[in-house]
């Protein structure tokens, strides 16, 4: 694994997949596109997007330097095919939140999630130099609550029937992981 500065040249390298700061070209129809997927968003609270609203969150989270706002790209082909992130740093405590949206499906189940995440996570223990690293999944979801577990997150709290997801209600599950719990 290659640890580097923000710069778009350099890269956090995996077997499958590389991840390289989002920049706002990345801002696109494919990227809109993912988020306007009900599939893609079902584990996601935030929805809603337009060009304009993304482009300016997106710009808002590369601009802050405490935010390490990932594309996961395709080793093969360099395609941009979800994001990793990690967000919301409290300097104090040192931990920040990951983030994970695969957009691309025909990714989904091909280990492309736990790959961006181990980097992720790698570069915010080390980089960043982060004590704990926490996320919140839905009931709705259990493919990414197992991805998490299979990374060493271990669950820290459940909010019960918190999160409405068309019409039905899921528990929301609180997960954290410190440097030395990583698989």
């Amino acid at each position: 694994m290659t640890i580097s500065m923000r710069n778009n040249e350099e890269l956090l390298q995996g077997s499958t997949v590389f991840l390289r700061f989002l920049n706002l070209a990345d801002v696109n129809d494919t990227y809109l596109s993912w988020l306007q997927d009900a599939e893609v968003m079902q584990g996601i609270a935030t929805s809603g997007y337009t060009m304009e609203n993304l482009r300016d969150y997106v710009s808002s989270r590369i601009n802050n330097p405490s935010v390490a706002f990932f594309a996961i790209c395709d080793r093969q082909s360099g395609t941009h095919i979800g994001n990793v992130k990690l967000d919301f740093y409290d300097e104090k405590a040192r931990v920040s939140e990951l983030g994970l949206l695969i957009g691309n499906k025909a990714y989904w189940g091909k280990g492309i999630g736990y790959e961006a995440c181990k980097l992720a996570l790698n570069y915010g223990f080390g980089a960043m130099g982060l004590r704990k690293i926490y996320l919140a999944v839905y009931g709705n979801n259990p493919n990414a609550k197992r991805l998490y577990e299979k990374l060493g997150f271990q669950l820290e709290g459940t909010l019960r029937k918190h999160v409405a997801v068309e019409g039905l209600y899921y528990d929301k599950y609180l997960m954290g992981i410190f440097k030395e719990e990583l698989l």
